[in-house]
């Protein structure tokens, strides 16, 4: 079921759209408006600047494209092979992938893409028909655009060669690239550019790409439409919006709640709920809604990258989760490797989850996502729309869930401020324990942990992995932006280690002066194995080197070892203890002695001075007495 708004159908639009954009928009299934498209394509397509707020998964991405497809095909001279027509910036690889790959599918609807071909036959082919057909002379019934994506992962000679060879009138890309690309390179050719389009704008600044952004427009003609979209506006926009847009409308698109008549920041197809529960509970309190929604698509939220790695091995070591494909995905991977994810993820059949942090809560477009669950809340609340928006897409119903502790449910009123509905679901019951059924398929927070605690101390893997997690999670948390909801001083640390199954507590600055009762697991650490053989193989090799290394140390020290080695260390820090003593004696002797001589000096010195000046009055009295003489004799 659907029930985003709908604002017409495309036909109704002043100034309308060309035949071939309807008929594409038909075949790809969209059928009628949004709201934002409504009310930003014809602003677009008559010239105004615009800065567009709306909730996530309202259509933005349309509601820029269209406009610029329908303005390149509308110039009185077709753009050249090497002339961009429009630019859009995205703050991440995958939302500038997703931006693409839309482009791409509409440009082949209407039968104006220019494709790239890889055979090179066709690619000389290409040059030919490229040097025989002039821009005036190009059939105005097939015109072809051509876009390229920049988003890095290759040299940027290697992007230089493929607009040269291929050409690119709509280019996508990630700001540091594009700035480089734009800044340093002539032969990207803005001269005729309509449109530059900020996607996520907000995020574009918090990510620290102002300078970039700057850069860019600052090469650009000013001749040419400007667009800022995103789901919400800061006060941070304030300046780049004078520095990059004229005169611009503002579009902001309301949801507001039928039953109450209050605006919110979400769509309306979205269920928003909270659960409380302590730390310890939360991977068993996922299980029961796994079990409870068969057959669904789940994106899974964590603090950070570590809590994502662990779990991703954690969890699919669960026999709990054998029927569920596990995937992960933040911000730490290798660009390839998360573009594999994520097209692996949308592809997947069947009962799937996304394990990730931050890097997939904004923009991403991955369909039919039933749940998005935040075992951990965001550190920026501005991210809590963004990561429920992950589901509810075009109006299409989702449900989002977050967890939090007791000590944390003040989050959930500071939520509600800021426009974003949520309701309590009661904590799901733990199943018993019984005789006859495998203990390692029941839904139990106890047997959960104890298995989580049991795998770390077989899997040496698995028991670095939780300690990273663990670590990770204790600074993620301190360095919470609501700070005054979430205090690290509230956290009941034991339950936190619990959740991780560590075997024991590490030492951490943040847990010097917290009182934690946390029994764990009475193993030496060093027992624990790599599944991995080879990895076991090396570890064994340097432990084996480590020790070789320290015995050589304690024979360069002296042959006394054994049993009186510890006693002969204490008697070697008490030997340094008392030469050090001496050392420090011997200084302050030397300082009372430095002084003394010093004050002597300077009696002898006062002394030296009292007779020098005694001298000089006896030499000055017997001048006088002479020169007396002198005078009487004179007379």
């Amino acid at each position: 079921m659907e029930s985003i708004a709908n604002a017409g159908t495309w036909d109704s639009l002043n100034p309308k759209l060309l035949d071939d954009t309807l008929q594409a928009l038909s075949l790809l299934g969209y059928t009628q408006m949004t709201p934002v498209q409504a009310s930003t394509i014809p602003l677009f397509l008559n010239s105004k600047d615009v800065i567009v707020e709306a909730v996530t998964g309202s259509g933005k991405t349309l509601a820029f494209l269209i406009p610029i497809i329908e303005m390149i095909k509308r110039r009185e001279r077709n753009l050249g092979k090497n002339k961009i027509g429009a630019i859009i910036i995205s703050p991440t690889r995958e939302l500038a992938k997703q931006i693409h790959d839309v482009c791409i599918q509409l440009l082949e609807a209407m039968g104006n893409l220019k494709e790239v071909k890889e055979d090179k036959e066709d690619e000389d082919q290409d040059e030919n028909e490229e040097e025989e057909v002039d821009d005036e002379k190009m059939d105005e019934d097939k015109i072809l655009i051509s876009t390229q994506l920049f988003i890095g992962g290759n040299s940027v000679q290697e992007d230089i060669q493929k607009f040269q060879k291929y050409g690119g009138n709509i280019v996508i890309g990630t700001p540091g690239r594009l700035e480089d690309l734009l800044k340093r390179h002539v032969i990207f050719n803005t001269g005729d550019l309509e449109a530059l389009i900020l996607d996520e704008a907000d995020r574009l600044l918090d990510m620290g790409f102002e300078k970039s952004l700057r850069n860019i427009i600052l090469n650009l003609p000013k001749q040419r439409r400007t667009g800022l979209f995103s789901a919400t506006m800061s006060d941070a926009l304030t300046d780049l919006i004078k520095a990059g847009l004229r005169n611009p409308v503002r579009v902001m698109v309301k949801v507001e709640d039928i039953s109450t008549k209050d605006i919110q920041r979400t769509p309306q197809s979205l269920d928003i709920c909270y659960l409380i529960c302590e730390n310890n509970e939360k991977i068993a309190q996922f299980c029961h809604i796994l079990k409870n929604e068969p057959d669904k698509k789940f994106i899974v939220y964590f603090a950070t990258c570590s809590c994502v790695d662990y779990y991703f091995k954690a969890l699919g070591a669960l026999p709990l989760f054998e029927n569920y494909s596990l995937f992960s995905l933040h911000g730490k991977m290798d660009p390839k490797r998360r573009e594999n994810v994520y097209k692996n993820f949308i592809s997947a059949i069947g009962s799937s989850i996304l394990l990730c942090t931050d890097v997939a809560a904004r923009g991403l477009d991955i369909p039919d996502v039933d749940w998005v669950i935040q075992i951990d809340p965001p550190q920026d609340p501005k991210c809590f729309a963004h990561r429920c928006g992950r589901t509810a897409r075009l109006g299409k119903e989702g449900k989002a869930i977050v967890f939090l502790t007791p000590k944390e449910d003040t989050y959930v009123d500071f939520l509600k401020i800021r426009k974003i509905p949520m309701k309590e679901i009661d904590k799901y019951q733990d199943e018993e324990i019984q005789e006859n059924v495998k203990r390692t398929s029941i839904i139990n927070t106890k047997l959960i942990n104890e298995q989580l605690l049991k795998n770390n101390s077989k899997d040496r893997e698995l028991y670095e992995k939780s300690i990273k997690a663990f670590v990770s999670w204790v600074r993620a948390y301190n360095e919470h932006q609501v700070s005054y909801i979430f205090r690290f001083k509230n956290v009941d640390v034991a339950l936190v280690a619990e959740a991780y199954g560590l075997l024991r507590l590490p030492r951490m600055p943040e847990l010097k002066n917290k009182k934690i009762e946390y029994k764990g697991l009475d193993i030496d650490p060093e027992t624990i194995k790599y599944k991995d053989k080879t990895r076991e193989k090396q570890r064994q090799i340097r432990l084996l080197k480590e020790k070789e290394g320290k015995l050589n140390n304690k024979q360069k020290k002296g042959k006394k070892g054994g049993k009186n080695e510890a006693w002969s260390q204490k008697k070697q820090l008490k030997e340094r203890r008392l030469e050090r003593r001496e050392k420090r004696e011997r200084k302050r002797d030397a300082k009372t002695r430095n002084k003394v001589l010093a004050m002597q000096k300077e009696e002898e010195m006062r002394k030296e001075a009292e007779k020098r000046k005694r001298e000089l009055e006896d030499e000055w009295n017997e001048l006088r007495e002479e020169a007396k003489l002198l005078k009487k004799k004179k007379n």
